[in-house]
């Protein structure tokens, strides 16, 4: 096996667990001696229990590669590893890359080309997609990837935007690719399997859990140079994304609204700590991706 294949072998006995394998890497970072290692030596080595340490050594020794990747082939699933040469350049350059990502789609959405992510409230309102579409439509239409977490509201606007304008779109999902979730996002989400890009770091098998989501948020604002907000309540999703996006040195913008509107708190307070302030497309499009209107 080589690295990437080693990598992959690893990360899908280890449920997809970042920082289970950054913890190997540290004395391992060709991923080589863990084979060898015993449940007491790996859970020193890494931090977890015994009990966790023998069963992901067990899997590691009884799940076959080969027939690992030949179901990945069945199912439709590509992958790419942060060793590989195709892996986004610019998510590659954050401080916790995914050690593997799966997609179905076209990957070249997120590897070449200006690319914006977009996230927000999943409860917008009607000004939030009325001055959403005005803004995104030009951005869209020239050839701009749209990327957000197909997430109910915002999200999934930004989605159906994107593909409604012939555009290109990625959704970075909070679980593994033999899912599908909310329910209600069903009829989009076959849209991106098959004409767009669904993405994700969680093995095939990783069901949706309340905790994948914000740790998605650093692969949605990697992504991109920007992150721009368009409605987001004082506590929300979208400002931890906006805070990822910060520390990954990107930039922020946001969208204002009205200052008695719940919905607008967070992005009204981004802007009054800095984000950039929207008002049209050629804000987005000359100032932070370099392109004329």
């Amino acid at each position: 096996m080589n690295i990437q294949e080693r990598i992959v072998h690893l990360h899908y006995c280890s449920s997809g667990n970042h920082r289970f394998l950054a913890a190997i890497a540290k004395s391992d970072p060709s991923f080589t001696t863990v084979y060898s290692l015993s449940p007491n030596s790996l859970a020193s080595l890494t931090g977890v229990n015994h009990d966790k340490a023998g069963k992901f050594l067990n899997l590691l020794h009884s799940v076959s590669l080969n027939k690992l990747k030949r179901s990945y082939i069945d199912k439709g699933i590509s992958y790419v590893t942060v060793f590989d040469e195709n892996y986004p350049p610019m998510l590659k350059n954050i401080y916790d890359p995914p050690w593997v990502l799966y997609y179905h789609g076209n990957f070249k959405h997120v590897t070449a080309g200006a690319a914006l992510s977009v996230v927000g409230t999943r409860h917008p309102s009607e000004y939030a997609w009325v001055e959403m579409k005005s803004i995104l439509e030009p951005v869209i239409k020239k050839g701009v990837t749209i990327v957000s977490g197909l997430a109910l509201g915002i999200d999934r606007m930004a989605h159906e935007l994107a593909v409604a304008h012939s555009g290109k779109t990625a959704a970075v999902l909070g679980y593994g690719l033999n899912y599908m979730y909310p329910a209600a996002n069903k009829k989009v989400f076959n849209e991106l399997k098959e004409n767009q890009l669904l993405i994700t770091e969680y093995p095939p098998y990783i069901k949706p859990q309340k905790w994948h989501f914000p740790e998605r948020n650093r692969i949605i604002s990697g992504l991109s140079p920007a992150v721009f907000v368009v409605e987001a309540k004082e506590r929300s999703g979208s400002l931890i994304t906006a805070e990822l996006a910060v520390q990954q040195n990107r930039d922020v913008l946001a969208l204002p609204g009205r200052i008695s509107s719940p919905e607008s708190a967070g992005t009204n307070r981004l802007i009054q700590e800095g984000a950039k302030i929207i008002l049209s497309a050629e804000d987005i499009l000359e100032e932070y991706l370099h392109l004329n209107v």
